[in-house]
């Protein structure tokens, strides 16, 4: 396996989609803003937030098998990797199943105006047809979305983010149609977004099974046995999922209980905006999960210090674009959204010392994701859950903080990160190297 070939040819595929991708999600913005208006748009992003949740749902098996997967194909055992996606996918439908049945009854038994705290903007019937619409498509997704696992275990991270490219450019033509000839309404933004995404998962999975029709899933090849394969790692990693949905996804929740659905609006602009450094080292990022798995099944331990010594290198330029984004905010907002839009200079500040806290350990994090020693990280993300909610209320009703107390408090949730998965990471490369010799 030529890993430079690969890196090279998904980063730089990569980067053109991403950009691509960042392009349209940016253009879509001021026209959802637009099509739904302030608060409606502040209403959608925190609805936003809690579907994000429903993404991590899948017991954590989706990691779990990105790493069995890469390791099958590694190894070129096609019965094996059949098995692995059979297993997976039986065990992904009948959590879907389960879910749909507790989310269905969970949308018509919480009072789901007082939850957002939306007061007369949406009525709670109507926010019951947004979120029950927003299920059944997701429900719907939960197998097919698995093609962006098959993509990753056979190194090509490009291809998934063009599907992403096609989904986010389905949806800026939708929204576009709609504030053109529709009504605006936050029923007719779930539709839009969850048809799409349907849409291209269906593509996509086609695509890849087209070609590679011998571990095209099949009940038959579904065997117990790989169900603790699956679920050794990947119940580690549900937790770790559950954790991070209490960090990084509660925040427009938090916002909407304690400030209102206009300062989701505020908060959400200004995070969109520092999420293109996010975005932008993930591009990089991704391809090196299956390289990592790859590179350590084989004890090439050479090549990933010299991989995490040019990472770290490359965390000075993140260093420095977060400087020039945070020195540039309220330009680039102005022209992207307009001049009477208020930027918080105290959040931009936060924004950016989150993102480097954030971006710093990815690495890492990807390495150890990659050979299964999820253990520390899985004790970090519960310590941060505990904690998140905690502190962001701290800061923002006591403290005074407003929105930036709520990006201070996820950093503080998540800065543990910094200094020991480095720390266990090289740790475990030495252990290694000593047995190697």
């Amino acid at each position: 396996m030529d890993r430079r070939k690969i890196i090279l040819k998904n980063v730089s595929l990569g980067f053109v989609f991403k950009i691509l991708n960042m392009g349209i999600v940016y253009l879509t913005i001021p026209f959802l803003l637009k099509y739904l208006g302030t608060s409606n748009y502040g209403v959608w992003v925190t609805i936003f937030s809690i579907v994000n949740i429903l993404f991590f749902v899948d017991a954590g098996i989706a990691n779990g098998l990105k790493t069995k997967l890469t390791e099958a194909i590694s190894n070129k055992n096609v019965r094996l990797a059949k098995e692995y996606i059979s297993t997976a996918s039986v065990l992904i439908f009948f959590i879907s199943i389960g879910f749909f049945l507790v989310g269905g009854a969970t949308i018509y038994l919480v009072n789901l105006n007082s939850l957002l705290n939306v007061g007369d903007l949406v009525s709670n019937k109507n926010l019951q047809s947004v979120f029950f619409v927003i299920l059944i498509f997701i429900v719907s997704n939960f197998v097919l979305s698995l093609y962006k696992v098959f993509f990753y275990a056979i190194q090509k991270a490009s291809v998934v983010e063009f599907s992403l490219f096609l989904y986010r450019f389905v949806v800026f033509g939708f929204i576009y149609y709609a504030l053109n000839n529709l009504e605006s309404s936050i029923l007719n933004v779930a539709y839009i977004y969850g048809l799409s995404n349907l849409i291209v998962s269906i593509i996509f999975s086609f695509v890849f099974f087209n070609k590679r029709k011998e571990i095209l899933p099949s009940i038959k090849s579904f065997k117990k046995e790989r169900i603790n394969d699956l679920m050794s790692l990947s119940i580690r990693f549900f937790i770790i999922q559950m954790c991070m949905i209490v960090i990084f996804i509660t925040d427009n929740i938090i916002i909407s209980n304690l400030l209102g659905p206009d300062a989701v609006t505020n908060y959400d602009i200004v995070f969109k905006l520092f999420q293109v450094i996010i975005m932008l080292s993930t591009i990089l990022l991704d391809p090196f999960w299956s390289l990592f798995t790859d590179a350590y099944q084989k004890k090439d331990f050479i090549w990933i210090r010299a991989t995490l010594k040019r990472m770290n290198k490359l965390f000075i330029l993140v260093c420095i674009g977060t400087i020039v984004l945070i020195l540039l905010t309220k330009t680039i907002i102005s022209i992207w959204i307009g001049k009477e839009f208020v930027v918080d200079e105290t959040l931009t500040y936060f924004m950016g010392l989150f993102v480097l806290i954030r971006i710093f350990p990815l690495v890492y994090m990807y390495f150890l994701n990659a050979i299964g020693e999820i253990k520390l990280q899985m004790y970090l993300f519960i310590m941060g859950a505990v904690i998140n909610i905690p502190v962001s209320v701290l800061f923002v009703k006591y403290l005074d903080l407003g929105i930036s107390g709520v990006i201070l408090g996820t950093s503080v949730s998540i800065i543990a990160m910094v200094f020991l998965l480095p720390f266990q990471t090289y740790n475990i490369l030495k252990k290694n190297e000593i047995l190697k010799n």
